[in-house]
Order: C-alpha cells, then sequence, then structure tokens
C-alpha cells in the first residue's frame, strides 16, 4: 500500500526540546538515530539516566570521587568475585567490611554529597565488560546508612539502573521500596529508568507491570508517564507491546503528535510499514497533523526497504503540502546512497537540500566525507572538512575516523599526524576507535614510541581500550619478540578491563612464553583465561 501523506497540510513544528513535555533522556527528536540501529547508550560511561539537572562536581568532590572509584576497581580487579555465595537479589544490604574500611579512612577528612556518590557509581558501573556489582553495592550502603548522608534521587536512580542493567530487578525495586521508606522524592523520571532496563532486556510486560505500580509510589501515572513507555517500547523495537499499551489507554491519556510520531517509528523500525502506515491514518483521522519528524521516519523507513522511489515520492508529497523538510529528512535520503557507494546519488541529495537552503549538519557533512573516502579522494573528503569547519559545524571523531582510514589505506604516515594535529586543533576528542586506526598504523609503520604515546593519551583521557587496541598491541611486541610486554598487556586487559582476548591473540602470547621458558608465566595465564571464564582448561 502507498501513504498518501500529500492529503494532509501540516505547518506543525516539534521543537528540538521537549523538556515541558518529556524529560531531555527521552525525547528522540533531538537526534532521530537511524531506524535500524539501537540508540540505546547504557554503556557509555556517561549515563543517559542521570539527571539533565544533575550540578557538577567540585574540584574537592572529584578527588573524593576518584579516590573511591580506584578502590572499588582495585578491589573489583583482585576479587572479581568478592562473595560466590551472596546473591545481591536476595542480599541487599550486602557488605564487604575490607571495602567500608577503606571507604571510612578516605572519608574521615570529607563530607560525601549526593553528588560525589552518584559520580561514583556512574563511573564505576560506565564500563562494558566486568562492572563491580558487588563493590558499588557495598559502597552504596556503607554510604547511606552514614547518619549524616543526606539523601537525593540520584544516587538511587544510579542503582535502579545498574541493577536493571545487570538484570537484578528484584535489586532495583529494593532501591525503590528504600527510597519511599527514607522518603526520598520518587518520580517518573525514577519509573522511566526502571521501565528502560526492563524493555532492553527484553521484559515489555514488566516494564507496563512497573508503569501500572507508580501510584503504590505516590506518583500518579501521567501523560509525560504514558507517552515515556510508549517512547521506551517503540525504540527497543517493541512496537506491538506499545501498540496494546496505547490502545488500553489512550482514552485516558489524549495522545499528541510524539505519541503517534513514536507509534510509527515503532512500527518502522520493526518493519512493519504496513502497520506504520495504519498508525498513520489513523494520526490524521484523530485531528494531530505530522510534522517533519514523522514523514523523516517514514522516508527512512522506505529507504531501508529498498523503496526508495516511494521515499523520494513521499519527499515530494512533504513539499507540496508545506512541511519543510531539515537536515534529518536528507540525511535519511542520503544514508542508503552512502551504504551503496553511489556517491552521485549523494551529491545530487545535497545539492536539492542546498537549494532549499536546508543547513547540512555533522552527519551531513560525515556522509559527503565517507562517499570521498571510499572512492580514495582523499582531497575532496579534506576539502569538505575544512567546508564544515567554515560554516560552524563542529566534525566529531567519527568524521576524522573516516578519513583516517582513507591516509591508513595510502600509507601516509605523515599526513596522519598532520590529521591528528588538525583533529586536536580543532578541540575535537579522539575515542577509541580513532586511537585503534592511529595505532595500527603506527604499529605498521614500527614507529612503537608513536603507538605508545597514544596508549599513554588514551588513558589520559580516560579513553577506555577495547579489544582491537589490546590486539595491536599484544602483536606488536610479539612482532618485536618481547614477550615481557606482550603478557604485561594480556594480563592488563584480562584482569583489569575484564575483556576476553581472541584465540590467535592468547595463542601467540603463550607460544610467545613457550619460546621464551616462561612456564610459570604460561601456567599463570591459562589459569587467568580459566578463572574469568575465558577458556576451558586443557586437558
Amino acid at each position: 500500500m502507498k501513504f498518501k501523506m500529500a492529503l494532509i497540510k501540516s505547518n506543525h513544528r516539534l521543537p528540538f526540546s521537549l523538556s515541558q513535555q518529556i524529560p531531555k533522556a527521552y525525547s528522540f527528536f533531538s537526534s532521530l538515530a537511524p531506524l535500524n540501529e539501537d540508540d540505546d547508550d547504557d554503556d557509555r560511561v556517561t549515563n543517559p539516566n542521570s539527571s539533565p539537572d544533575t550540578p557538577l562536581l567540585s574540584p574537592e568532590e572529584t578527588v573524593i570521587s576518584e579516590k573511591f572509584h580506584s578502590l572499588i576497581k582495585d578491589h573489583h580487579r583482585k576479587n572479581p568475585n568478592p562473595s560466590s555465595d551472596s546473591n545481591p537479589s536476595l542480599n541487599p544490604d550486602f557488605t564487604i567490611p575490607s571495602l567500608s574500611l577503606g571507604f571510612s579512612q578516605i572519608s574521615t577528612a570529607h563530607s560525601i554529597s549526593p553528588s560525589t556518590v552518584r559520580h561514583v557509581i556512574e563511573k564505576s558501573c560506565g564500563v562494558r565488560h566486568g562492572i563491580p556489582l558487588l563493590q558499588v553495592l557495598s559502597f552504596f550502603n556503607w554510604v547511606t546508612a552514614r547518619p549524616e548522608f543526606v539523601h537525593s534521587p540520584d544516587p538511587y536512580h544510579e542503582m535502579i539502573n545498574l541493577a536493571g542493567k545487570v538484570r537484578q530487578f528484584n535489586l532495583a525495586w529494593h532501591f525503590i521500596d528504600l527510597m519511599k521508606s527514607r522518603n526520598v522524592e520518587i518520580t517518573v523520571h525514577t519509573f522511566s529508568i526502571l521501565v528502560r532496563r526492563y524493555v532492553r532486556a527484553g521484559l515489555a510486560v514488566e516494564a507496563v507491570h512497573a508503569f501500572n505500580r507508580m501510584e503504590e509510589y505516590g506518583c500518579a501515572p501521567d501523560k509525560i508517564a504514558f507517552s515515556i513507555v510508549i517512547s521506551i517500547l517503540c525504540r527497543k523495537r517493541r512496537a506491538s507491546e506499545a501498540q496494546s499499551f496505547f490502545d488500553s489507554l489512550k482514552d485516558k491519556f489524549e495522545p499528541d503528535v510524539i505519541v503517534y510520531t513514536n507509534l510509527v517509528r515503532g512500527w518502522c523500525r520493526a518493519g512493519n510499514i504496513s502497520e506504520a502506515e495504519r498508525v498513520f491514518r489513523e494520526m490524521k483521522m484523530a485531528g494531530i497533523q505530522p510534522n517533519v519528524y514523522t514523514y523523516s521516519i517514514v522516508i527512512d523507513a522506505l529507504c531501508r526497504c529498498g523503496q526508495i522511489t516511494r521515499a523520494h515520492d513521499v519527499f515530494a508529497e512533504m513539499l507540496e503540502v508545506g512541511c519543510e523538510p531539515n537536515s534529518i529528512t536528507f540525511n535519511n535520503l542520503m544514508r542508503v546512497h552512502v551504504k551503496a557507494s553511489r556517491t552521485e546519488k549523494v551529491l545530487q541529495v545535497y545539492n536539492q537540500m542546498k537549494r532549499l537552503g536546508c543547513e547540512a549538519d555533522t552527519i551531513t557533512y560525515n556522509f559527503l566525507i565517507d562517499c570521498h573516502c571510499k572512492d580514495g579522494k582523499l582531497e575532496d573528503a579534506v576539502k569538505v572538512l575544512n567546508l564544515m569547519v567554515r560554516k560552524g559545524c563542529s566534525p566529531n571523531s567519527s568524521t576524522f575516523n573516516m578519513i583516517f582510514r582513507c591516509i591508513s589505506k595510502l600509507g601516509d604516515v605523515n599526513g596522519a599526524h598532520r590529521m591528528y594535529s588538525k583533529m586536536k586543533d580543532l578541540k575535537c576528542e579522539p575515542n577509541t576507535a580513532s586511537y585503534n586506526i592511529l595505532m595500527q598504523m603506527f604499529a605498521t609503520s614500527k614507529s612503537t614510541d608513536m603507538v605508545l604515546k597514544l596508549k599513554k593519551e588514551m588513558e589520559e583521557n580516560e579513553v577506555e581500550p577495547n579489544v582491537n587496541t589490546y590486539r595491536i598491541l599484544i602483536t606488536m611486541y610479539c612482532g618485536m619478540g618481547h614477550w615481557n610486554n606482550a603478557y604485561k598487556y594480556i594480563r592488563e586487559m584480562i584482569e583489569e578491563k575484564c575483556l576476553k582476548p581472541g584465540s590467535s591473540v592468547y595463542e601467540m602470547v603463550l607460544q610467545q612464553l613457550r619460546r621464551a621458558g616462561q612456564l610459570q608465566k604460561h601456567e599463570e595465564l591459562v589459569e587467568k583465561m580459566v578463572d574469568r571464564g575465558f577458556t576451558a582448561r586443557p586437558l
């Protein structure tokens, strides 16, 4: 069936900021991520569940929080399973006496603010692997039991988020119960965190149940909460559950353009265009005008389904009814051509964008740079980079990573140095991929000093290394015959970062140790891998 969008004329505009209707953490309109990408930021160091109004730490609080974090991190490294017979879902009052003693020694000279506690929990659990759940639980129980501690929602929200992240939902409810018993304010935001984690875990029924229990905790479900639950379900491709939830409550909470657009998006993400069309028709029949985001979502879905002609028809109808496209609309039209390396088509869309007076954004310029880099046209890619800077559009790490890859293919080490300097001059922070691309390039060119300099910079900038980072370092040292450094980094990888080395890297290090006659270290490494569950013990 064909979308009949040209029948409705809409001049309605949805502002980027929806703070008056939905908390910022749950407004998808400000970025509108591609439909097939999971826009959940759970595992990033910056926690999206932190309150948008959370105050920054003072210098003194930063120092204290770092001390607590180091203590938790070191204890977890040495004791990944501090109490194998203690299940935190059954023992929410779990503490580690030795840690409590360490915490007390830090706190003797300092008071501990809720912001400090929030930061410690957030940073400790921001890693992708090896979350120190029991150590953080011990810290939370220790600090909240202190008579002078001032209770506020943020530390509890962090713990709810953590418990949901590791799928200990009984523990999450325990923290909400604690908030109630300790008269800590429970808000829609509190339940939004829990709902989001339930959906993330694939427990949509439980997410709706949490919404239904809000009144038990003195938090009446309202239109905002209704909208948030639908938004979260749709983000996680649970369109069917979102639709059922919507149908059951739409007479109680009047739907608006946000709710309907979320539903359209949910069905599009689920790949069910016919259901998206039905919701779109229902939206219009309800007298709610589609906006630029609704159209952009449909265009993106059609492009991803390979129905590019229909997508362009919808775009034409969008213009006909007077709904101005934005950069998101054009980016959605470009994306499918970028992935197919159709540079000419991408440039056609970009030129149309310029003709209509629509400002390009970072994603637009990144698409252009990506096309030129795939075509091996480094000079053209750099021209686009310079253009976006002149236009006041800030490049991001992805911008430079594409150029770095292109430079790497050309083997231009000096060019990599120059581009990295440019990245720094523009105050663009490299990410893990940036460092990996450069480190691999310098390792290949035997520039060991540059590899180590970049690794040190990663640590100073608190950029988390990943499996590829360690693969580059270990392979470099094995190639040089430096078994001691290779062993050092694989131990760091396993013990401190809780990362599982690839089988080829693991075998490479074992081979180096055997050749060097380091049989004790060989056995220690095998033990570490077995203890972490990364490998079975050899027969």
